[in-house]
């Protein structure tokens, strides 16, 4: 009874540490761009819905469907809308809930397959792993994500009946309307119910009835998504985005480094095996040890309930690696694939690899397969909790924006939290920082590069890149140039799209070039720049006025 509670035991302690990790070293401004993408989507849900309710005329501020953002997390933000709670609030809530119970999840899901000792093992390795620790505390999609998708590979692994499968599908359908790369779960789970098929004759009738219970499920939630793209954008799969510029091999090369950090917790190791000869060999000789133990142990002793979770939990993480691959080498994303994109299929990684290890055996080659695989789990161990108490250099970076973010909103909330009934309230608000005020204040504040230090001619825009290399000033007046007509307040501060301490405060020759363009300067010093300019239309009401 003792050693039967010891896994439990340890999975509720691991839960504390996270509840720990989440109280004290949650960063001030646990929000990202994406994060305003989906609090946006969700409080114009919320506002929909009052006004079918109530019939007041419609919001010019409303945000318009997203074509990259799906739109199933807004709907749950929406949601706790019933309860009182603010999308904002519920971002981050639900957030932290999904890392609190991800260790039980885990447990759970994986107690059955390769035992209670090894499930809340892969609790510890998955909950301090790199990519759950630093976004736990965001108010993002991706570790509500990660559980909707243990708990849908957990019901498959377990199904105990139709129904399990079914359930199962529908958790399946909701994750990829809340995530779009959850594709590669759908398709992972389309390659599984193919093997058991294949595998095992003698109950292909009820795989196939499982099969169609996964689909069915599924399409309860898939289809309307789908409907809904194609009645709102005109196509299933709606991306509109850049080319990228970043290459497959540079993709792969980069996935791997951050990948194997996710799974090590060892930066300079990541570093070591994507980006040297040395250390693509020692990923290839791996591969080649890991196939023959594997090939070692699926012919010896493993049970069939370990082969399944092994084939279904390898191939969610190939399936999720292709996705994350294709995607940022297809489209230009702003952004490096990091551990944010790992951590979905590294507890999955993880769970193969203890699934792999054998039970005690004479057999030479079983003997030599249990103790690299327990001495591998013993260092991974060592490793994560050592990551856990130091915290990595993202971690760090994450806690100095969120810092920057929260100087941002300190300095700009008076200019750019307009308010709608505000006289100038369709003044069009612009800042380096706009999701903060779009987060904090439901500001509709455009994003602005004032400083291009991307330089490129090939790509203009009203908002966004400017057509050359810009200092400050020369950014500033280029809006202004763009939007005749149209009275404009903008907001700029350090830390953020070329913005830092050396552009600010503007030095005088910048601060006369400004008002000389009818640019009126609201605040100048090293904290922000606040400046506005008022259209033809609004000068001429205002002295009306007067």
């Amino acid at each position: 009874m003792r050693a039967a509670l010891l896994p439990i035991l340890a999975v509720a302690i691991i839960s504390i540490l996270m509840v720990a990790h989440l109280f004290f070293r949650a960063p001030i401004f646990p929000f990202s761009p994406d994060s305003a993408e989906y609090i946006e989507q969700a409080r114009s849900l919320i506002q929909e819905v009052l006004t079918l309710s109530t019939a007041p005329a419609p919001s010019v501020m409303d945000k318009a469907p997203s074509t990259l953002f799906p739109i199933g997390f807004p709907i749950v933000l929406a949601f706790f809308s019933i309860f009182g709670f603010d999308a904002r609030e519920a971002a981050v809530a639900l957030g932290r809930l999904s890392a609190i119970l991800l260790p039980a999840l885990l447990y759970i899901s994986f107690k059955k397959q390769i035992g209670s000792s090894y499930a809340a093992i892969l609790a510890g390795l998955s909950v301090l792993s790199p990519g759950v620790l630093t976004y736990a505390p965001m108010g993002l999609s991706d570790i509500f994500s990660l559980i909707l998708a243990v708990g849908v590979i957990g019901l498959v692994l377990s199904s105990r009946s139709t129904t399990f499968v079914f359930v199962a599908g529908v958790i399946a359908g909701f994750s990829y309307a809340v995530r779009n790369a959850q594709i590669a779960l759908l398709a992972a789970l389309a390659v599984y119910f193919l093997y058991l098929w294949v595998s095992n004759p003698a109950q292909r009738t009820q795989t196939i009835r499982q099969a169609i219970a996964f689909v069915v499920g599924a399409s309860i939630i898939i289809l309307p998504i789908l409907l809904r793209n194609l009645m709102i954008f005109g196509a299933l799969n709606p991306y509109e985005m850049e080319p990228s510029t970043v290459s497959v091999v540079h993709n792969v090369r980069v996935y791997i480094q951050e990948f194997i950090y996710d799974v090590s917790a060892l930066r300079n190791l990541g570093l070591f095996v994507g980006w040297s000869i040395q250390g693509l060999i020692l990923l290839l000789a791996l591969v080649i040890g890991g196939s023959w133990m594997l090939m070692v142990v699926w012919r010896g002793q493993l049970a069939e309930k370990k082969k399944k979770t092994i084939f279904l939990c390898i191939t969610y993480s190939i399936m999720g690696a292709c996705v994350v691959i294709a995607a940022r080498s297809r489209y230009e994303w702003g952004e490096m694939i990091n551990v944010r994109h790992t951590l979905q299929y590294t507890p999955f990684f993880l769970a193969a690899l203890l699934a792999v290890i054998p039970s005690a055996s004479s057999d030479v080659s079983l003997s030599f397969a249990r103790k690299f695989g327990l001495a591998l789990v013993f260092f991974l161990g060592v490793f994560h909790t050592f990551y856990a108490y130091r915290l990595g250099a993202e971690y760090q970076q994450s806690i100095h924006k969120s810092l920057d973010a929260m100087n941002a909103y300190q300095n700009g909330k008076n200019h750019l939290c307009v308010s709608e009934g505000n006289s100038e309230g369709n003044a069009l608000l612009v800042s380096n920082w706009g999701y903060v005020f779009s987060i904090q204040c439901a500001a509709h504040a455009q994003n602005m590069e004032p400083v291009n230090l991307r330089c490129d001619v090939s790509e203009a825009s009203i908002i966004g890149k400017t057509e050359r290399c810009n200092t400050l000033v020369n950014g500033i007046l280029n809006l202004s140039d763009r939007l005749v007509g149209r009275s404009i307040r903008a907001g700029f501060f350090p830390g953020r799209s070329g913005v830092d301490f050396n552009n600010l405060p503007l030095p005088e020759v910048g601060v006369v070039s400004l008002q000389n363009s009818g640019w009126d300067i609201v605040q100048n010093n090293a904290s922000g720049l606040l400046v506005s300019h008022q259209s033809n239309s609004a000068k001429n009401s205002r002295r009306t006025l007067e």
